[in-house]
């Protein structure tokens, strides 16, 4: 034998005479049954012939010759065998056990055959012409692969000598007996598996990957991957790795399989709690982990809020640089993952109830918010890359505005737009860059900082030093980028020097409670806009004048920060001599109490038995609340935008529930004016009937916030109560007033069931609704909800939003800020002093209000988003004219329209004149010219951004984001 061969043979042998004498003899508390068991009979058959046998050897070794002692030798294929099966053992983290034991399978077989090739070698050079050592063709290789034929083929016996032939008829009897049963041992234990359950994640150095999990469905999976793989975002080096606990559907197997999702998507079953399934993931390096979240089955806010809290810390352990991104029902439970560094929180309950009650104030407000947020493609047949004309449809229009999102770009240098205000800069950005709106801006102090001060709108009272960070609205980054390099111009749109002109002294305070005083104006229109008749001045340029609108807010306390008993009884916002002596002040009207209630007291003081009893002075607000068991948490977040002390009108708010709310959830809301409760199941007319339903404003649904069930074939069943509860109050109030009827939707494919229940007033027509409800699949249907009437219109709300935000947060982390903004912008302790804190700014940092940055309090313009009536001078305007003429006369920024369809209310309050001995009906009246007594609730859909070509028309309402709601003067009165 070879000297290294024989060195090697005696430390292997040395090695496992020490574990053999060491742990199986010394450590061991059972010796004999060791030195008697499989493992101990064979390390003492390998390391025998070696230690100390191969030291009496002349040749080191009993392989020489033709000896018999040469059958020990295939022996140690065994001892090979014992230590894979130990190696194996231990790699349960690197492989799952269907793959351990197929391995342990092919191991045996493969063991099984190497010692009967070796019995078969060492039979077949027994005779002497082998003693030389020349094997000839009786090589351990080709006795290994005849050993394999043998058992394949069965045919011809691979041997001649008696004793191999007989060792090839029992290596053929034993491979019979094993395979067969661990081929079926292996199928049934792959078969007990999903595939899901085996797959892993291999991460790339070059391509980042991001986990999705929590309380996943095939649709949310589905309108994740929708918005991750956007052409917006113009990714190509991302990956989504999809970790549920739940195998996927049959739906989602199919989305998987497209070959777009097949190369950047990969599903894995298992559970971010399970250390070998994140690792599976991949999760220690990732650069980002969406945390979702759902009710289930029932549960609470707060267990879910629990479970989702477990997800978080698991993340945080798994991959402590990893952005993580979660949702959470409650904000009382954000002090729970604040010391976690988690700052991308979104709570349920602050953005739906504030959407829902934004809705209530302004018309299409969450729909108007998803065009912004999302980026979600759409399944039409036209192409909406060009702008619409004239002539096309709703959908063209809608669908056109929906592709525009938030972006964030820096303003020019300084020597483009330094001493310019935010209102100039704003002009300027419109008519240089084709149409994009900046309508926000981060403080050039502290923009660098941590903490930014982010303004709406601030008018005239921001003025610009240069590389400010702005927001803008836009259909892709490379319209948004045009902004930066706007080139330096003295000269503004000929819409805003025209106003200019005419308005010779426009600034006006509006604290002061002095009556408005108008001025006129001469000139001509301008450029921006056809004059409607040539030469006339009085039809081609709007009346002048230095304020827009009525400055209605009075030095009177607010009812909604007003605590004491003095104003319980009804508000007004100055007594009558007031009012009469200045006509072009807007009465408000008041909000009256219960006189017995107690703003400090249970839920049972204002529970009225019929809202007739209250005598209210304009029409009310009710809230259904559909869960019979439970009141939902964080109220306050949707009595809060009603309000606010921007609002010109604070309405009533009636409570239909069944279950009054807990004294702690009470006392977060029990400050407002004018909140009471009906209690009865909503589901029975009488209930409704005493909630004053037919004279309601707006009717509000609460659904089940985000509640899914276990059973997966239930998804589309989830709002079921909702769907049942419009249908119920809609035949009650009849199909004309279906549209003050607002939904909260979990699952966005029933939007469509929403839009057959509004089809019978017929201002959208059955057609639309039929063509977006036959889609071909429930994926397929989830995603054209957008274009449904239902939600184009605002009045049904899915949490699928509350999805997108979160998403976008990744791409644009200041999306977040901009949505507080939108929706918290008046929450101030000069807004809402009732609320007890304020909402937490940017969904888990602390509100920083923009008044309190180095500009002073009392010169920052902070706006919220208002839709009012087009005013009667702007009918036949194009958009552009109206952007460009609001700013500069009152500092008011349009950033969209609610195009309303036509109403059947104004075309029955036409004019009627006297000609000739009869009546004959002139034009149809602008919804600003028929009275708020008798104007129908608005119902159309929303439009972001317009064409600066569009014509406005009287059905027409603006969305603008001012510091108060505007309430358009009289043109005739000057």
């Amino acid at each position: 034998m070879p000297f290294s061969l024989w060195i090697t043979d005696v430390v292997c042998s040395g090695l496992f005479a020490a574990d053999f004498l060491f742990r199986g003899v010394y450590l061991s508390s059972r010796r004999r049954d060791y030195m008697t068991s499989f493992p101990g009979l064979v390390t003492l058959a390998v390391v025998l012939p070696v230690l100390p046998t191969s030291f009496f050897l002349q040749n080191h070794t009993l392989w020489h010759g033709i000896s018999n002692w040469r059958f020990v030798y295939p022996l140690r294929f065994l001892m090979c065998y014992v230590e894979a099966k130990a190696v194996l053992s231990r790699c349960h983290g690197l492989m799952s056990p269907v793959q351990q034991f197929a391995m342990l399978c092919y191991l045996q077989l493969t063991i099984i055959i190497a010692v009967a090739a070796g019995v078969i070698q060492i039979a077949e050079t027994a005779d002497d012409k082998y003693a030389s050592g020349n094997l000839g063709e009786w090589t351990f290789f080709n006795s290994f692969f005849n050993s394999v034929l043998a058992f394949v083929t069965i045919q011809s016996p691979p041997a001649d000598n008696p004793l191999a032939k007989v060792c090839v008829g029992a290596l053929v009897l034993v491979l019979i007996l094993v395979v067969p049963y661990q081929v079926s041992q292996i199928l049934a234990l792959g078969s007990s598996f999903s595939p899901y359950e085996l797959a892993s994640h291999t991460p790339s150095p070059t391509i980042k990957h991001i986990i999705l999990c929590g309380d996943l469905t095939p649709s949310r999976i589905d309108h994740f991957f929708r918005e991750v793989f956007h052409d917006d975002h113009d990714l190509a080096d991302i990956n989504v790795v999809v970790l549920s606990e739940e195998e996927p559907a049959t739906s989602l197997i199919a989305l998987l399989m497209d070959p777009f999702f097949e190369k950047r998507a990969s599903f894995i079953q298992g559970s971010l709690l399970d250390v070998d399934d994140a690792q599976r993931a991949a999760c220690a390096s990732a650069d980002a982990i969406f945390i979702l979240a759902r009710r289930v089955a029932g549960e609470s806010p707060a267990s879910s809020d629990h479970r989702a809290l477990m997800r978080l810390l698991a993340a945080r352990r798994e991959a402590p640089n990893a952005r993580v991104f979660a949702q959470l029902h409650l904000s009382a439970n954000r002090g729970l993952v604040a010391d976690l560094g988690v700052s991308n929180v979104l709570c349920f309950s602050e953005v739906m109830h504030s959407l829902l009650g934004q809705n209530c104030v302004c018309p299409g407000f969450s729909t108007f918010m998803y065009s912004l947020t999302s980026t979600s493609s759409y399944v039409t047949s036209g192409d909406y890359d060009d702008p619409p004309e004239a002539d096309a449809s709703w959908e063209d229009r809608y669908l056109h505005g929906s592709s525009h999102e938030v972006y964030s770009v820096e303003l020019p240098p300084a020597c483009v737009v330094y001493g310019k205000t935010f209102s100039e800069v704003a002009s300027l950005a419109y008519a240089q860059c084709s149409g994009v709106i900046v309508f926000a801006i981060t403080t050039a102090q502290s923009s660098k900082d941590k903490g930014g001060k982010l303004l709406l709108n601030p008018g005239d009272s921001y003025t610009c030093i240069g590389a400010e960070t702005v927001f803008v609205i836009a259909q892709d980054r490379r319209e948004a980028n045009a902004v930066t390099g706007m080139h330096n111009s003295d000269t503004m749109p000929e819409a805003w020097t025209s106003q200019r002109r005419g308005s010779k002294s426009r600034h006006l305070s509006r604290g002061g409670s002095a009556r408005v005083k108008l001025a006129s104006t001469t000139g001509s229109s301008t450029g921006n806009d056809t004059p409607r008749s040539s030469g006339d001045y009085e039809l081609s340029s709007p009346h002048r004048r230095q304020s827009r609108f009525v400055n209605w807010q009075t030095e009177a306390t607010s009812p909604a920060s007003s605590f004491s008993q003095d104003h319980k009884s009804t508000w007004k916002p100055e007594d009558e001599e007031e009012e009469q002596g200045d006509p072009l002040t807007v009465k408000t009207s008041g909000l009256v109490s219960t006189p017995e209630l107690d703003p400090f007291g249970p839920p049972e003081a204002a529970v009225v038995q019929d809202v007739a009893s209250l005598s209210l002075e304009t029409g009310h607000i009710v809230v259904c609340v559909l869960s019979p068991l439970s009141f939902p948490h964080h109220l306050e977040y949707l009595i809060g935008p009603l309000r606010v002390r921007a609002l010109r009108q604070h309405r009533p708010v009636v409570i239909v529930t069944a279950t009054l709310p807990e004294v702690d959830d009470y006392e977060q809301f029990q400050r407002f004016l004018g909140v009471n409760f009906v209690v009865g199941d909503p589901f029975r007319h009488r209930t409704l009937r005493r909630a004053g339903i037919h004279d309601a404003f707006r009717i509000v649904l609460m659904g089940g916030e985000g509640e899914v069930s276990d059973a997966g074939t239930s998804e589309l069943l989830q709002d079921a109560a909702c769907i049942a509860l419009h249908k119920t109050i809609v035949t009650l109030i009849g199909p004309s007033r279906a549209p003050r009827i607002i939904t909260e939707l979990v699952n966005r494919a029933n939007v469509h069931f929403v839009a057959q229940n509004l089809t019978a007033s017929g201002w959208f027509p059955l057609a639309e609704c039929d063509s977006a409800a036959a889609s071909a699949s429930s994926l397929e249907l989830a995603r054209n909800f957008a274009v449904s009437p239902a939600f184009a219109s605002g009045l049904t709300y899915s949490t699928s939003l509350c999805d997108s935000l979160l998403i976008n947060q990744f791409f644009n982390a200041r999306i977040k800020n901009i949505l507080r903004e939108f929706i918290f912008a008046s929450w101030t302790e000069g807004g809402v002093g009732t609320l007890p804190s304020s909402p937490a700014g940017g969904f888990g940092e602390a509100l920083a209000s923009p008044t309190l940055s180095s500009t002073s309090a009392m010169d920052v313009q902070r706006s919220s988003l208002f839709a009012v009536e087009v005013p009667l001078d702007f009918v036949g305007r194009t958009f552009e004219f109206v952007f460009h003429y609001l700013l500069s006369s009152d500092g008011i920024l349009v950033i969209g329209l609610y195009r309303c369809r036509p109403d059947v209310m104004l075309h029955a309050s036409a004019v009627h004149s006297l000609s000739e001995g009869q009546w004959t009906k002139t034009a149809t009246r602008a919804r600003i010219e028929v009275s708020e007594s008798e104007r129908s609730v608005p119902f159309g859909y929303v439009y972001v951004n317009p064409q600066p070509h569009e014509v406005l028309t009287g059905n027409d309402l603006l969305y603008v984001l001012s510091d108060i709601q505007p309430c358009w003067a009289d043109p005739d009165m000057e």
